[in-house]
């Protein structure tokens, strides 16, 4: 399987679990790093890894052929993994 390959499935069933395994395994180092750069390392970072990674498999429709596909990733990776940050800053907020 390709990236574009993965994308295209993801676009059609974001549950693709090969695609979104491909995706992960062949830009592992890069998603690790965006995951670890904003929760750190352990479980938390392991959890968010998972979310982000069904985050980008839900957004595989709003690909574009003409674009880079690593960037696209990686630009999906960052803003979701904000998201997510977002989310549980609120969340612990709302705990409080």
């Amino acid at each position: 399987m390709t990236d574009r390959e993965a994308i295209r499935r993801l676009s059609l069933n974001s549950a693709d679990c090969s695609a979104v395994t491909w995706l992960h395994f062949n830009h592992n180092e890069a998603i690790h790093a965006i995951v670890t750069h904003v929760f750190g390392d352990g479980p938390l970072a392991e959890k968010a890894e998972y979310d982000l990674m069904q985050r980008i498999a839900a957004l595989a429709s709003s690909y574009n052929r003409e674009e880079d596909l690593e960037k696209w990733l990686l630009k999906c990776a960052v803003s979701a993994c904000s998201l997510l940050r977002e989310e549980l800053n609120q969340k612990t907020a709302t705990a409080h």
